[in-house]
């Protein structure tokens, strides 16, 4: 499983919280730098103004070297990093009191210092720095006048390149030294206060997955394909995974419970149907005895007894297979599971049913090995399994056909099946052949379609599976396989056990 929901939220906002105090960082950083260069401009914006009143840089010879060497002596001693330039009339620059190896200007730009000049509320106003064409500074600057007309100008840049850079700054100033590192204490504190908060606000969800999770486990055993998600997945795609397949599971529950509706309904049809043409075959002939009592011939009136006795007889067989089927799907019969000799068995069966198999004209042989060793299961019930799949056989096996019930050992287990050379099963059959009252359409002989489903039930409580195979015209083969009682009657039982709680 990846990282769970609330450690991505909490990284989320991690990462956030960084990428906010950075940027917060770098402007309040520009800020302060912004701020101390509008201080030291509007604390020093008069110095050109004083110096130019006290001393005469200029003349109509040119530059007045004895003042600009008394200039120089005051900028050193009051403020030894600002650099002063004597401007030309168009910005050239004439002179510099602090001389510097290759100037990166020649000139400077006059509209900075107009503007400085003109509006002395705005501050901070950047100027050209001659010594670094990348860059500007704060500055002072006022005009050298000459018979009221200006000759030139008084630049004075502050914060030279001496001066340090942001970073230079950072590292130099302990108030922003503390100030960074209360942010990033600020980050650390939120940072754990948020990973406690969302940990405790998805715990519900986590908990919801969890439960989902149980739920999956419990009703499929197995995670189903629509549950499975990526190995990164958090909650919440667990949760979609987990959704759709509890949405799959009640889409398929859905299909179930439309198909057995359907399923009471055609029963409920089916044995109407059943008991009603019994029933009123049986009341019809016992009305026609008692009305014509005295008038029918002995002969007659046995005929017509013996025939509401097969009726009477068709609906006791149908009644029987009803309540037997009812009592193996709610798990009321419970197999009692033995060692018994299943050779036997089938020599028995075959036995009891050679009489009625030869006066259809059938062949009824078997086909048993005799080194077969002992089977594990409940006897009556597999001889009544045995006993549908005959008569069924029987049924469907026209006259000169071959029936054979045979036994084989194998590495599964007992392999019992039963071959005829019936009529077979259409395709479309095959799928429904089990199901209660399930007949076919255009078989003749069916039955009241119980036997088959009876034969189903009692293999699930076995936890044998059946296999069908048919062939339409050829033949039928029904086949299950017995565990073997010295080597798997534990593992038939736990199967047993289980089967016998579902819900059919």
């Amino acid at each position: 499983m990846g990282l769970r929901l609330h450690i991505r939220l909490t990284l989320v906002i991690g990462a956030l919280l960084v990428a906010l105090t950075i940027v917060l960082g770098a402007a309040i950083a520009q800020i302060a730098q912004h701020y101390q260069a509008e201080v030291s401009q509007r604390l020093n914006a008069g110095v050109a103004m004083y110096v130019t009143r006290e001393l005469s840089l200029l003349n109509e010879r040119g530059v007045n070297a004895p003042a600009l060497q008394e200039l120089a002596r005051r900028v050193m001693t009051v403020n030894p990093s600002a650099e002063v330039y004597l401007l030309a009339e168009d910005g050239r620059i004439l002179e510099t009191l602090q001389p510097r190896e290759g100037l990166a200007r020649r000139a400077v730009d006059l509209g900075p210092i107009r503007r400085f000049l003109a509006s002395p509320d705005d501050r901070p106003v950047y100027g050209d720095d001659p010594g670094d064409a990348r860059r500007q500074r704060v500055f002072s600057a006022a005009p050298i006048m000459l018979d009221a007309r200006p000759i030139g100008y008084l630049y004075v840049v502050f914060a030279s390149g001496r001066a340090a850079s942001v970073a230079a700054a950072v590292r130099n100033s302990y108030s922003l030294q503390i100030g960074l590192v209360l942010a990033v204490m600020i980050v650390l504190v939120t940072f754990i206060v948020a990973a406690t908060l969302f940990s405790r606000l998805t715990l519900p969800l986590r908990r919801l997955e969890s439960e989902m999770s149980a739920w999956d486990r419990k009703t499929s055993g197995e995670p189903r394909d629509e549950a499975r998600a990526p190995a990164d997945a958090d909650e919440i795609a667990l949760l979609q995974g987990r959704f759709r397949s509890m949405a799959a599971s009640i889409e398929s529950q859905l299909q179930q419970l439309k198909a057995q509706d359907t399923q009471r309904r055609d029963l409920v049809a089916s044995v109407s149907h059943d008991l009603r043409t019994p029933l009123a075959a049986l009341r019809g002939y016992l009305e026609t005895v008692l009305l014509k009592e005295a008038s029918l011939p002995d002969a007659t009136r046995r005929h017509y007894l013996e025939v509401a006795q097969r009726h009477a007889q068709q609906l006791e067989r149908l009644i029987a297979a009803l309540f037997e089927l009812s009592k193996l799907e709610s798990g009321v019969v419970t197999p009692s599971f033995e060692a018994f000799a299943l050779s036997e068995l089938l020599q028995d069966i075959a036995l009891r049913f050679r009489l009625r198999a030869q006066q259809l004209g059938v062949d009824l042989v078997t086909s048993v090995d005799p080194r077969a060793p002992l089977a594990y299961g409940d006897v009556a019930l597999i001889e009544r399994m045995l006993e549908n799949l005959l008569d069924n056989s029987l049924q469907h096996t026209p006259a000169g056909g071959r029936i054979e019930l045979s036994l084989a050992p194998e590495d599964a287990g007992l392999r019992v099946a039963v071959d005829d050379t019936g009529l077979g099963i259409e395709p479309q059959d095959l799928p429904h052949v089990f199901d209660r009252f399930y007949t076919g359409a255009g078989r003749q002989h069916a039955g009241n379609g119980l036997g088959l489903a009876i034969v189903r039930r009692i293999a699930e409580l076995h936890g044998a599976s059946l296999v069908l195979k048919s062939t339409p015209r050829v033949g039928t083969r029904v086949e299950f396989t017995l565990p073997v009682a010295a080597s798997a009657h534990v593992q038939t039982a736990r199967a047993t056990q289980s089967t016998a709680h579902r819900t059919p």
